[in-house]
Parts: C-alpha cells; structure tokens; sequence
C-alpha cells in the first residue's frame, strides 16, 4: 500500500506543478517553483525566475538587452502566474521518470506506477456525494447520454478529471468505464493513505516539523481521527518550500476527509476567527485538485464551510465577539479591518487598523493596511506617512516601499481630499 500512498501523493501534486495558472492571492506562497509568466493587475506581463519572496512581495530575475534584472514586485499586484518545477525535479537528458518503473516486463501497468490505456492507475481515488444516493454513470459527456451503470454510495471509483472541466472519466472496480459530472464526486482517502514516514511524505516536512518539535505522523494520524489538540498542531505547523506544497496538497484534504464534517465544524467552532481563517489561507495552491476549493468544501463540507467561508456579516459578528474576549488581540482588530477594506468601508476599517496599532505599535502590516485604506479615501499624506512609518519598523519588506511610490505617483494624477 505504501506505493498507493505515494503514487497518489505524487498525482495530486502534479495538478500544482506543471503549467499550470495559478490565480494569486497576498496569502499564496510560491514554494520552491520558478514562474515562467507572472500577471499584474494592470494587465502586464513578467518573465522570468523567482528568487526570493516575503509575506507582501516576491523579487524576480527578468532578462533585458543589457542583462540580468531583479525585479520587486508586491503581491497585491499580482492576479495570477504560470508556475513550472524547480530544474532539480526535471529528468536528467535522456532518462526517463519511468525507467526503473518500465523495465519491470512481468508488472502490470499500474502496479509499475504507470497507467493504462485509459489514464487509469488502478488506485480507487472516489466516491459519489450525492442526497439520493446514487449517481447514474453515462456513456458521453451528457445527462442525455446513456446510462452505463448505477454508482452507490460509499461506492469507491478511480477518477480522472482536468482542471475547469464539467464532466470527469470514471472507471469503476467492474472495468466499467463512463462520464460523471463533477459535483457529484468527492475524493476517497483511507488510513492507509496517511503517510507513515518521510518516505511517504518527504524529507522536508519532517526535517521542518521536528525542528519545531513535532512529530508528523503522530499529529497527522492523530488529528485524521478527529483529536483536538492535535488538529490544532496539525493546521498550525510551520512549513515552507516543498513541505508546504506536499502538506497542503496531498496531506490536508486527507485528513479533513478522514475527519468528516461533522467532527470538523465541531473543533473550528472552538477556534479564533483567526485561526478558522487561516485553515484555508493555501488552498488556491492545489488543495482538492482539480475542484475548486471553495465550492468544493461547501458542496461536500457544508457545516464546516459555513465556519471557514463565513458571509461578510457573519466574519463581523465572528470577529466583533472575539475581541469582546479578548480586548488586546491586535491581529483580530486587523483581519475585522481587513474585511471592512475588502467590503470597501474604509472608515470603519481604518479604525480597526489604528486600533491594532494602539494595542501593537510595532507592527508594520497594520500601518500598510491602514495606509491602503487612506489611499482609498484619497487621503494620500496620511497614507504616505503610514507606508512610512511601515517601513521604518520592517526595511526588509520591498512591498512597502514598492507601494509608497505607488501611492505618490496617484497623489500626482488624482486631487487629495483633505
């Protein structure tokens, strides 16, 4: 089973590996890909290589006639990129990922990590969610189409589906093969997917989770079977580069499935908006693949959805009952004004963010914020002074400057208000 583990590891990173466009937010990390194509908000393009990145900017490697250039460029600026595997993951000129693999002639095609004629590999990855209970299997693309077989709850199926696409190819255990629509599918993980050592999961998550003083694999089966404490390890480790990119993608939807939604709405309701927030912070890197995460955590999670996902009025009331609790939460005072920006209520999230900097004054990103929102307002000396004030407590982030000259360059070309 453990080749099962991670060959289904392996495919469910693919879907966050290759050429794929990434639609990008200020939380997303860039791991340790090289971005082939980066989109601005203005419509502009950048080529070239990341080479380092902090929580607001990413500074890239760009060619021009003279050479090399290191470009800074904020996150916020960002609305998607094209993002490629490091050159130390590619195949060596002439080898092939598979050689080992193909020189076994007496294995069958998927237990040599190669599929068949179909795609398929032979690894049950499915089950069907729907209230009925069953979903009918058609022969083409097509609620019209012939029904080919009945699929039943609790049913497991092999399923392969491209990103974006309305229908999946499903091979069920019979050898039937046929089309389901998407919605209807939900992934299907076992115990015997949880990765039992580095070989499953690898090096990097456990070199970076012992230096934190955590075991992994502990944490990770003990949280699949709906432990509090050690959810709350296990969505609060710290990782980055490859481990990152492993534990969001192949790691976490294992374990939120194994949890179910009932278990898994009853511990976020004992958890801070903020942390209820933060569960989902890198789900638009792969996490569910091919589905889109949001719709496919509140089509399959709803429960839990309702706590991760909560309305605009809701996160408010969330975050308004928290600081009742705890007074001198300053993050909570900025992600509350956080959401007052994204709802456009600059005043209200400006006093959020003086809020949070009145209990924490040494926090730069509350300063941006609130630069950001004075922006908004056109009250562009303000704002400047707070970018200034952003980046006097924290020189090392280029975000800040980056958008302090943005900010002037709008107080040249549009009238301030006061």
């Amino acid at each position: 089973m453990k080749e099962q583990v991670n060959h289904r590891m392996a495919r469910t990173r693919a879907h966050t590996r290759s050429g794929l466009w990434v639609i990008f937010s200020l939380s997303v990390a860039i791991y340790s890909a090289s971005a082939d194509t980066i989109l601005l908000k203005s419509g502009e393009t950048v080529k070239g290589q990341i080479t380092s990145e902090s929580d607001l900017s990413v500074t890239i490697s760009t060619e021009t006639s003279t050479g090399k250039m290191d470009k800074t460029i904020a996150k916020s600026e960002i609305v998607g990129m094209t993002l490629s595997s490091p050159a130390e993951n590619k195949p060596e000129a002439g080898e092939s990922p598979f050689e080992e693999s193909s020189s076994k002639s007496d294995e069958k095609p998927d237990e040599a990590g190669l599929p068949d004629a179909e795609g398929f590999y032979g690894v049950p990855n499915g089950v069907i969610d729907d209230p009925d209970g069953y979903v009918n299997l058609r022969k083409d693309k097509s609620t019209d189409s012939r029904i080919v077989a009945k699929v039943v709850k609790d049913e497991p199926f092999e399923f392969e589906c491209g990103q974006n696409e309305t229908w999946c190819k499903v091979k069920l255990a019979s050898g039937v093969i046929g089309w389901m629509h998407y919605s209807r599918i939900k992934w299907y993980y076992t115990e015997k997917d949880l990765p039992k050592g580095p070989e499953d999961s690898g090096e990097e998550i456990d070199q970076q989770t012992r230096e934190q003083g955590v075991n992994y694999y502990e944490v990770t089966r003990a949280a699949a079977h709906g432990d509090k404490k050690a959810l709350k390890t296990f969505f609060s480790v710290g990782l980055d580069a490859a481990a990152l990119e492993t534990h969001i993608t192949a790691i976490v939807p294992d374990v939120i499935h194994l949890v179910g939604d009932d278990k898994f709405a009853e511990f976020l309701r004992e958890q801070s908006p903020v942390f209820r927030e933060d569960i989902s912070r890198y789900w638009d890197s792969g996490t569910f693949a091919p589905f889109d995460p949001k719709e496919y955590f509140q089509r399959h999670f709803p429960k839990s959805a309702k706590l991760v996902f909560p309305d605009y009025q809701q996160l408010l009331r969330d975050y308004t009952d928290f600081i009742k609790r705890n007074p001198k939460d300053s993050e909570a005072y900025r992600r509350r004004g956080n959401a007052e920006y994204e709802h456009e209520d600059w005043d209200r999230a400006i006093a959020d963010f003086t809020r949070a900097i009145e209990v924490d004054p040494n926090r730069g990103v509350a300063y941006w914020n609130r630069g950001w929102a004075h922006a908004k307002k056109k009250e562009y000396r303000a704002a400047i002074k707070d970018m200034q004030k952003a980046s006097q407590l924290q020189p090392n982030e280029p975000a800040y400057q980056h958008d302090m000259e943005e900010i002037k360059a709008l107080q040249t070309t549009e009238p301030e208000t006061r």
